[in-house]
């Protein structure tokens, strides 16, 4: 399978990527990392472009979770009851999960993203309970972007070699040591944006004060 991938994205660059990707995002059961790793493998063979792959990686990995989304807000309760997406739903990761979304929204979509065993009933969740598509597509386009351009580097980088490392332990650490980073950035942008919110509107009461 691996060497079929690498065929495929050797042949037809960007939109097999592309199109692996959005596959990997509705339950093919392909690799997204092996997918992204080759994406940048072949770059660094062939000398196309680095930032069209990352490019190609992150709307193929957006692509994939939203249709998920879209599943889950299309079914609503239904989703719960559906012969095959049902399995995924356990109970255990419905409480789980309807646990972080309580507690943080849609934060719970973008670590969701880096856990492959909660990815898909997380962006189902999502959409089936009502999460607005411009959050869930907020927090996912900054975990895709992360994934996107980690694992093309690292594929363009170090070649052949990282893909025996992701399949290993070093997968998760550098999978958290992404996540951390990048989870900090976002979260200092998000409170940076929530106090520029609750200024514009103290400004205004303020301003109409004698």
């Amino acid at each position: 399978m691996e060497a079929q991938i690498a065929l495929w994205i050797a042949g037809f660059s960007y939109p097999a990527v592309f199109l692996l990707l959005v596959l990997c995002g509705v339950g093919v059961p392909l690799s997204e990392e092996l997918v992204v790793i080759t994406g940048g493998m072949v770059v660094a063979k062939s000398g196309a472009s680095l930032p069209v792959m990352v490019c190609a990686a992150y709307l193929g990995i957006l692509a994939g979770d939203s249709a998920l989304y879209r599943l889950g807000r299309s079914l609503g309760p239904r989703v719960f009851s559906h012969p095959k997406l049902g399995k995924m739903l356990t109970p255990e990761r419905i409480v789980l999960l309807q646990k972080l979304f309580a507690r943080r929204g849609a934060l719970t979509v973008f670590f969701a993203r880096f856990l492959p065993g909660l990815r898909a009933p997380a962006f189902l969740l999502a959409g089936a309970t009502g999460v607005p598509y411009r959050r869930f597509l907020l927090a996912d386009g900054a975990a895709a972007w992360v994934a996107a351009l980690g694992m093309t580097w690292l594929g363009y980088r170090f070649g052949p070699q990282v893909l025996t490392d992701v399949r290993g332990g070093l997968r998760w650490l550098v999978l958290a040591a992404v996540v951390l980073g990048l989870g900090a950035l976002f979260l200092g942008w998000m409170r940076r944006r929530a106090l520029v919110r609750a200024a514009a509107r103290v400004l205004p009461t303020s301003e109409g004060e004698p």
